[in-house]
């Protein structure tokens, strides 16, 4: 014992740990001493990662041993026992037993709900709670829906764990089903009086209608302005573009002369009125717009600045602005679904801080058929708005929970788990999975995350979907469309070297000057461009023998599967060539017609669009849509081929394309073309898709990318017998027949 004096402590809690009150100074610093001796202060602990280099580095850390975190996680469960209780009675402390026993009976709560918390999906379906969950969507939905359908039995599993885990990732591949099962989940759970759903607004009429299909039409509102947050309606439907972005109103536009009579001597421009048409203008004017500023300002008279909605003399276009619905968020709801959760992955947008910040519910799940697009790190928001950052989702660096974390805690959950160095797009030649401590995150998705892919054996036993067959398919280009893609690569390299040269002279004055990464990637976006739309740039000099490189292909095997009958939906990542594509293959057979879809098109005649390739009697056989507009949401299960006209960054969402085909419903095998130009930027672009997507596969689906099962995917553009080529070396020297990053970069 240090000293011969006894001291009365009693310990006590905060929000953060557990600490020790003692009654004068000599006390209090005689207890920070015993516990800074005895290593309860600071707790030592390494990790290692792997650098951007590709070396592993071990980092060192500490942590304080009497916080929350540390106690239900690493500690001795049993104040008694605890280290720094021993530590301050050899010190001469005399701990009160009672504060032990009302700070115990807080670490109980905290230790019981962490370790549910810490319980596998697997394991929480062994529970009572499980079952009796399951009780309750049996017997309000395990009959014959309204649409003669039945739930099938992974939907009425992912239901029940909704009711029985409260938090969910619910990640059943495109097509499975998600929205029907979710809604099942809530509705089914008797404590959720209310329940908040938030969806792309291009998703709402599924919503609807699967609400329809439940019985509950009678139940839902959808959200539209502040009040309806207060309906007594037990579903509340919104989408995130009214949940996360405000509003603004325009003012009525101000006239230099009367809009009825066209005055301008007998028209008052202050007051808006026409003493000819003794009419207010005001009254029957239009308002402003983002697309209708004035030419000059109606105040001062001065240019107005373009796309600006102030004048410098203070006049301003804008009546009002509305905040987003977010802002007016309460406590009454009691679950919380999040659609398309894929979205969240950016702390910084406005959709996902609209719903981690704001979204407060006992009961939340996230629902998306693509948890992670580019990588694991896509998993962190989703992650953060789902555990509450309780003590079980904690930051590895730190030891504690990624609770306040918020940017920095995003890039060390990245570095931990991200796969360390990630190879650029010119320097990809090869498959490389970019994950890292995969086994300590399935471990914390084992709590959350459900699961379900076409093939699995419960799923496909049910649905009965036909894998699709891959073919892709590499492309010599012509002389017109190589002539081309070699002039912008040579403007390119050009251009580069012009930027290596100022970045030179900068450095002899002693000047910083940094090559500007958006210019960078406007010209990778020209490479794209010329290795699949060549006839989108003046300078591109059409043979008169021979078509561009993809439309031949395109062209030749769209005759041959429309000869037998069978639609086709093309996708491609331009807005431009949509709308070419959409004309070329028009009516390419007597017959058969070709629309297109992207962004700019309306959403009525979108569907229109797709209800007619829907039906097999019409004759609209073809639908080329862009990867952003038709990546989600449509089921298009008419069509028996793909083709993945131009590749995007993401992987996911070239799987999300073709997924609008290969989905429930689907009775036949759909061909999957990805057609890539060799020797260009496309090459680039393939491998690091497949790199994304093994990197995707290994975190959330934990099996490697089979690289002996896609080679046989490979086609050479002179069709070479299978039985006369080397699989794995024919698609190594595929992906490696691109833009070389030392054609252009040179230090």
């Amino acid at each position: 014992m240090r000293g011969a004096f006894s001291i009365m402590t009693k310990m006590f809690y905060t929000n953060k740990g557990i600490d020790f009150k003692t009654n004068s100074l000599k006390a209090e610093l005689t207890k920070n001493e015993c516990l800074s001796c005895s290593n309860n202060h600071e707790l030592r602990f390494s990790f290692t990662v792997t650098n951007r280099n590709g070396e592993e580095k071990t980092h060192y850390r500490t942590t304080n041993p009497l916080s929350w975190h540390h106690q239900v996680k690493y500690a001795n469960k049993e104040l008694v026992d605890n280290p720094a209780v021993s530590a301050l009675n050899e010190w001469g402390f005399n701990i009160d037993g009672g504060s032990i026993g009302r700070v115990q009976k807080v670490l109980n709560a905290k230790l019981k709900k962490f370790h549910w918390n810490s319980k596998s999906l697997e394991d929480v379906k062994d529970s009572e709670r499980y079952k009796r969950a399951l009780g309750l969507v049996e017997s309000q939905y395990g009959g014959i829906l309204s649409d003669g359908k039945q739930l099938a039995p992974y939907q009425k599993e992912g239901a029940a764990l909704m009711i029985a885990n409260q938090r969910l990732f619910l990640c059943f591949d495109m097509g499975l089903g998600k929205t029907l099962t979710s809604l099942v989940g809530a509705t089914a759970n008797p404590d959720n009086d209310k329940i908040l759903i938030i969806s792309m607004s291009r998703n709402l009429n599924d919503w609807i209608r699967e609400i329809k299909v439940l019985g509950l039409e009678e139940e839902y509102i959808q959200l539209k302005n502040p009040a309806d947050l207060h309906s007594s309606k037990r579903i509340h439907i919104v989408s995130y573009e009214k949940w996360s972005q405000g509003r603004i109103v325009f003012a009525p536009i101000k006239h230099e002369s009367c809009p009825t009579c066209t005055s301008a001597l007998n028209f008052n421009k202050s007051m808006q009125y026409c003493h000819i048409c003794k009419e207010k203008a005001l009254q029957q004017s239009e308002r402003y717009s983002m697309d209708r500023l004035p030419v000059k300002c109606p105040c001062c008279h001065n240019e107005w600045k373009n796309k600006t909605l102030f004048c410098e003399c203070g006049f301003t276009v804008i009546k009002e602005r509305k905040k987003p619905l977010s802002s007016y968020f309460h406590r009454g709801y009691d679950a919380a679904i999040v659609d398309e959760g894929h979205y969240l992955k950016n702390g910084d947008s406005q959709r996902s801080k609209s719903v981690v910040r704001r979204v407060k519910t006992k009961r939340r799940t996230i629902l998306t058929g693509t948890p992670a697009e580019n990588g694991s790190s896509d998993l962190f928001w989703q992650l953060v708005w789902l555990t509450g950052c309780g003590s079980h989702f904690e930051d590895p660096l730190f030891r504690e929970p990624f609770q306040g974390h918020g940017k920095v805690g995003e890039e060390h959950f990245g570095v931990y788990y991200g796969g360390g160095h990630a190879k650029t797009l010119l320097e990809t030649d090869s498959i490389q999975s970019r994950v890292s401590h995969q086994e300590e995150l399935w471990n914390l998705l084992d709590t959350l995350m459900l699961r379900k892919t076409k093939q699995d054996k419960d799923v496909n036993s049910y649905i009965k979907v036909p894998k699709p067959k891959h073919i892709r398919r590499h492309l010599d280009m012509i002389k017109a469309d190589k002539d081309l893609y070699d002039n912008i690569l040579n403007q390119f390299k050009e251009w580069y070297k012009q930027e290596l040269a100022k970045r030179e002279a900068a450095e002899f004055r002693g000047e910083k000057y940094k090559i500007n990464a958006i210019q960078v990637c406007s010209w990778l976006t020209k490479l794209r461009q010329a290795a699949s739309c060549p006839w989108t740039f003046e300078e591109y000099k059409p043979s008169k023998t021979e078509q561009p490189t993809k439309i031949r292909y395109l062209i030749d095997k769209a005759k041959n599967y429309l000869r037998t009958g069978k639609k086709m939906l093309v996708f491609t990542s331009h807005k431009s060539t949509a709308e070419q594509l959409g004309v070329l293959l028009d009516e390419i057979l007597p017959g058969k017609s070709a629309g297109y879809i992207h962004g700019s098109v309306d959403m009525k005649y979108r569907f229109e669009l797709m209800n007619r390739f829907q039906d097999p009697n019409d004759n609209l056989s073809i639908l080329i849509m862009t990867t952003k507009t038709g990546a989600e949401s449509y089921t298009l299960t008419e069509a028996r081929a793909v083709f993945l006209y131009d590749l995007e960054f993401n992987s996911k969402k070239i799987e999300q394309c073709y997924s609008r085909a290969v989905r429930w419903g689907q009775r036949f095998e759909v061909d999957i073309h990805w057609l890539i130009s060799v020797g260009t930027i496309d090459a680039n672009m393939h491998g690091l898709v497949l790199s994304k997507q093994s990197g995707v596969d290994l975190a959330i689906d934990r099996k490697e990318l089979d690289f002996k099962e896609i080679a046989k995917e490979f086609e050479g553009d002179e069709g070479i017998e299978p039985d006369e080529i080397d699989y794995e070396a024919f698609a190594a020297d595929m992906l490696s027949s691109g833009t070389k990053r030392e054609e252009i970069f040179v230090s």
